[in-house]
């Protein structure tokens, strides 16, 4: 028996056993996954409990699901991963997004470096707010994933280092010394632009008590250091 096919569902209800689908997700189940009356699905809201449900209306603008147990459940995070990442260029940032989704980050706080190259005009926010979170669910379909991560409209990055209060704090710059092991606990990263962190945001990251730390002797591109960071992380917590 294949495997069943993942969803997110947008929680409009109290009721999860009896869910109706708005259009997209209809039309995405009947007319691209070709899936019809008595099929089954994994369906679940971001917070930890999955649901196989079975389509009881096969209606590709309204399709209706019907909840048969539960099937898998996920403690919520005993401490936040929070990824302060300056904003990137195109598919550079949608990448950051999507891994770092895969490898269970709770928040990301998008940061608006003095030295980045993308400014976001007010009326196109929402938009792109709209855009990531999207990858972010579908980051958490393909990897099992039960906790949907926060996504933080932009700031600059002192007003995001006060938006934290994780114990663990690493600004990631060229040249620090490299991350050791280190305890679980809740934990912010802060991983640069593609033209690198300004001098009056390192100053900031000291006063805010970050750490300064590095990836070794080479310079990573501004969408692959916060991937390795996170994972030298997730490493030294054991993957836990």
């Amino acid at each position: 028996m294949s495997a069943l096919h993942r969803l997110y569902i947008e929680r409009r209800g109290d009721d999860d056993r009896r869910v109706a689908l708005l259009e997209e997700r209809s039309h995405y189940l009947i007319r691209v996954l070709r899936l019809a009356f008595g099929d089954r699905v994994i369906g679940f809201f971001g917070d930890g409990i999955a649901h196989e449900y079975e389509i009881v209306r096969a209606d590709p603008r309204r399709c209706l699901l019907e909840a048969r147990g539960v099937a898998a459940e996920e403690p919520k995070p005993a401490v936040r991963l929070q990824l302060a990442q300056a904003l990137l260029k195109g598919e550079r940032m949608d990448w950051v997004v999507q891994k770092s989704t895969e490898l269970g980050t709770t928040d990301l706080l998008l940061v608006e470096a003095d030295h980045g190259e993308v400014n976001i005009e007010p009326r196109r926010l929402d938009n792109r707010l709209a855009h990531w979170r999207k990858i972010a669910i579908a980051a958490c379909e393909q990897s099992g994933r039960l906790w949907l991560p926060t996504l933080h409209a932009p700031r600059n990055f002192d007003a995001a280092a006060t938006a934290v209060s994780a114990r663990a704090r690493y600004f990631f710059d060229p040249g620090a010394a490299p991350l050791g092991a280190g305890t679980r606990e809740d934990t912010v990263i802060a991983s640069g632009p593609e033209g690198g962190w300004s001098d009056r945001e390192r100053a900031s990251a000291r006063a805010a008590g970050f750490t300064f730390v590095g990836l070794g002797a080479h310079v990573l591109r501004a969408d692959t250091a916060p991937v390795a960071a996170l994972a030298v992380v997730r490493q030294a917590w054991g993957w836990g």
